[in-house]
């Protein structure tokens, strides 16, 4: 068992390597170094936590923003190199890591921080392929040691980089990294693929399948799960039994209930669903404080009612939870769906089945997306709204 100080040391280091920076730059010709960490001012919190496990650096807010930062060069020495250096980064954050350290190594003998000329040319090299400036990248550096994921540094880097999200209101689990750290997400997608099944009671769910895509700007490389049954069965337990330090903690937690709503079936009934579509409203962006058009979380008595509701259909030991999706859809004989073209309706009658609707609209038979947007007003292919009952849409909406 791994003591408090191991743990939060290893959740440090990841979350460093996800919102960590180190800064090095001249005033002049005085050369200065700063390691900071930046987050919504939300987070601020968080912020103080490290302070104070550290016991060095100074906190600042700014406006939405707040700044964490360590400017003492004996700070660095005595602190934050005998934190990192065991516990170490594993992201390219590593190599401005040995950057920094070798510029704090020499202000730390040297008898002043005006450079030479020579030294000027030097620390100007270092700046310039630091940080965003780097193009060179010697992955030897980071992976001469056998790269180990850690539960604990993996929850740092989650907090500074994940996503829990939904699409379509179907739960999903995303991180994402430049494509230089391409060598890290498979790292981290090998350490998810070999997680424990801790829930147990679905048979034959398999363990946690990582897509692996590029996002649109092409420089970003995303891994994600969509499974339910593998976000619930494997995931989800092994995320719940680590502290969060952060207010990811909220999107995590909220994304969790929506997920047993999925898993269990809760969803595919009706106070269900307006509790799945009230929990994605909410999460990740939509809950900053300095967002104007937050919303209030579900209470926990609407989330406790819905959780005890006598379902129509029980999971079993057999169901997968497209089975499970399947026995629920088949249990409305009489189901009307309307479609919208930008708010036009497709056609007069409506569609009596979500795969009717989605063949109609060019998708695939196994698409859910209609079933999942239904009565949310969200747009499917850009253009498409799904509804049980005909809407009276203005000529200008």
């Amino acid at each position: 068992m791994r003591s408090h100080k191991t743990q939060f040391s290893f959740w440090l280091s990841g979350f460093i390597d996800a919102e960590g920076n180190f800064q090095v730059f001249l005033d002049r010709q005085y050369l200065r170094t700063q390691f900071r960490i930046r987050l919504h001012i939300d987070d601020v919190d968080v912020l103080y936590k490290i302070k104070e496990f550290l016991g060095v650096g100074t906190v600042e807010k700014y406006n939405d923003n707040c700044l964490y930062s360590i400017r003492n060069i004996k700070e660095m020495n005595q602190i934050l190199f005998p934190l990192l250096d065991p516990h170490k980064l594993i992201s390219t954050k590593y190599l401005d890591y040995i950057d920094f350290k070798l510029v704090v190594n020499y202000l730390t003998h040297s008898n002043s921080t005006r450079l030479s000329e020579e030294k000027l040319e030097w620390a100007k090299d270092i700046m310039k392929n630091m940080n965003s400036g780097r193009t060179s990248y010697n992955y030897s550096l980071i992976t001469k040691d056998l790269i180990e994921i850690n539960p604990y540094w993996l929850l740092g880097f989650i907090e500074g980089e994940a996503t829990f999200g939904f699409k379509n209101l179907s739960p999903y689990f995303q991180l994402g990294q430049h494509i230089r750290s391409r060598y890290l997400l498979q790292q981290i997608s090998l350490y998810l693929q070999s997680l424990p099944k801790t829930f147990t009671f679905t048979k034959n769910s398999k363990p946690p399948r990582i897509s692996n895509a590029l996002h649109t700007n092409a420089t970003i490389s995303v891994i994600s799960i969509q499974n339910v049954d593998a976000l619930y069965d494997y995931l989800l337990f092994f995320l719940l039994n680590l502290p969060f330090q952060s207010r990811k903690a909220v999107d995590f937690y909220y994304w969790s209930i929506a997920l047993h709503l999925n898993k269990f079936g809760h969803f595919y009934v009706t106070d269900g669903f307006q509790l799945a579509v009230e929990i994605a409203k909410y999460i990740n962006k939509a809950r900053y404080s300095t967002n104007e058009n937050k919303v209030n979380p579900p209470s926990i008595t609407t989330i406790n009612n819905i959780l005890q509701l006598d379902l129509p259909i029980k999971l079993t030991e057999e169901m997968l939870h497209i089975d499970l999706a399947r026995s629920y859809s088949r249990l409305n004989k009489n189901r009307k769906i309307w479609i919208y073209d930008k708010n036009k309706l497709l056609r007069s009658e409506p569609f009596t089945t979500y795969v009717d609707a989605m063949v109609a609209i060019g998708y695939s038979r196994n698409s859910t997306a209609a079933r999942r947007t239904i009565n949310t007003g969200k747009l499917v292919g850009g253009r498409f709204t799904f509804f049980s009952k005909l809407q009276n849409f203005k000529e200008d909406d």
